[in-house]
């Protein structure tokens, strides 16, 4: 939840004077980074959590049938 709360920079002062990082506003730059950081969060959570049963026709496997 932090990783939405940082990729939104309504945290800033308004009126504050934009700096240029990389080419981009600074705004730009810690929202793209948040980004980045929460498609990694997912792509780990998925690669390490999430089950998959096998697919070698398990006799208890009820998928498809009606």
């Amino acid at each position: 939840m932090l990783l939405f709360a940082v990729s939104v920079p309504w945290y800033l002062p308004p009126g504050s004077p934009a700096r240029l990082w990389l080419g981009l506003p600074h705004w730009v730059v810690i929202s793209l980074l948040a980004y980045l950081a929460i498609a990694v969060f997912t792509a780990f959570v998925v690669t390490r959590y999430w089950r998959v049963p096998p697919a070698d026709g398990d006799a208890d496997d009820t998928e498809g049938t009606p």
